[in-house]
């Protein structure tokens, strides 16, 4: 504003000069003429003003429009890639309201971890008595040493890679495939968790099982486990239909309140996914579930999701109730089937077993399969399913 009155003041002084000085310079015009002249060249520039600075303004307006078009388009260009992200977790039926849900309980989950361990109310249980199935330490044989081979200072080292890992959300998901026999076809994959460093080193179940049982964080690694799960449902099934992934849970998190009312409410909220998504248990679990816990198992078999039970160590159970329980997978040890090795406590001959879990519509899994006579011998005992090292260790989804 200053400078545009700088400037009329200028045209004002300039066409009183000429006013005055003109009749001077030619004696022919009168001063009231000279005045008129001066008044003429004053509104000339005024006006040529005017249109300059419209003009620059006009050029100003083009390049900002420009530059406003360019950044529209790039943010455009941005929202569709988030557009495709979101979906591709979503899944083909862009299932938005379950995605914010997995978001949602992510943020609760660290929510809730935070105020524990600012509250001190993370540290040892006294319910240490129930081993979890968050993943299956069997499967990560010569990873590192075991709890009882560690030291304090290890185990504290541990405990702390556990805390900062569930808070900082660098828990992974792992898949090893479930195949049908004989064909080695992938059918199904089981999931398990892995905990980063912060310096990028994995720690596997077999190093922190124990320690992270104590410190009362299994449920939180099995609800974020799901969640991995869920994500990764909703991808997989842009491509096929036609697969299935085990999830194990432990009985502390049925026992936990807070965590398995989370943990239904989750799965709830995603039972469109129940056909692809298997809950497995380990059968000391089941053998001396509590009544909470048989509450709950029941309470996720009404929703319409089936179950496994896995870490057997005993065949002498009524299999009808099983079923009727909804366990509808079994997954036993390869070496316990082996012809002439049946070891396992059982009310049937060894031979019929294959026919009692037909009866059932109970499927058999043979777990721990390292080798090709193994397979030789599953074949012969009619087994549908195995796993194990032979047929695929343990990988992030994207190395598969």
């Amino acid at each position: 504003m200053l400078y545009h009155l700088v400037i009329i003041a200028a045209y004002l002084m300039t066409a009183v000069v000429v006013g005055r000085q003109l009749p001077s310079y030619v004696p022919e015009i009168e001063p009231t003429t000279g005045y008129w002249v001066g008044g003429a060249l004053f509104l000339f520039c005024a006006l040529a003003h005017e249109f300059i600075m419209r003009r620059v303004e006009r050029i100003q307006i083009d390049k900002e429009l420009k530059n406003l078009r360019r950044d529209l388009s790039a943010a455009e260009m941005g929202l569709e890639k988030l557009d495709v992200a979101i979906s591709s977790f979503a899944g083909e039926d862009e299932n938005m309201d379950g995605f914010a849900d997995e978001m949602k309980m992510l943020r609760k989950l660290m929510r809730q971890l935070s105020s524990e361990m600012k509250g001190g109310k993370l540290g040892k249980s006294p319910e240490n008595e129930v081993k979890s199935t968050a993943a299956r330490p069997t499967l990560v044989a010569n990873q590192g040493p075991g709890i009882e081979e560690m030291d304090e200072q290890r185990r504290s080292e541990i405990l702390e890679i556990v805390r900062s890992g569930l808070q900082e959300n660098r828990v992974d998901l792992y898949l090893q495939p479930i195949v049908r026999l004989p064909q080695r076809r992938t059918k199904y994959y089981e999931a398990f968790s892995r905990i980063r460093g912060p310096e990028g080193d994995v720690i596997t179940p077999k190093q922190y099982l124990a320690i992270a049982e104590e410190a009362g964080l299994v449920g939180t690694i099995d609800n974020l486990l799901l969640i991995r799960c869920v994500q990764l449902i909703r991808r997989i099934r842009q491509k096929t239909n036609d697969v299935g992934f085990f999830v194990n849970v432990s009985a502390r998190t049925m026992r936990d309140s807070a965590f398995f009312h989370q943990f239904v409410e989750f799965l709830d909220r995603n039972s469109d996914l129940k056909s692809h998504l298997i809950l497995e248990f380990a059968q000391e679990d089941i053998d001396g579930a509590s009544q909470q816990l048989k509450e709950g198992l029941g309470m996720l078999a009404e929703m319409g999701y089936t179950f496994s039970m896995d870490q057997v160590i005993r065949l002498d159970m009524n299999f009808k109730e099983l079923s009727d329980s909804n366990f509808k997978y079994l997954k036993v040890s390869a070496a316990d089937l082996m012809p002439g090795a049946h070891t396992l406590p059982m009310d049937i001959h060894p031979d019929d077993l294959h026919e009692a879990l037909s009866r059932a519509e109970i499927e058999l899994i043979a777990s721990q399969v390292e080798d090709e006579d193994t397979v030789i011998s599953l074949l012969d005992a009619d087994v549908a399913f195995g796993q194990g090292y032979l047929f695929g260790a343990p990988k992030p989804p994207q190395a598969g």
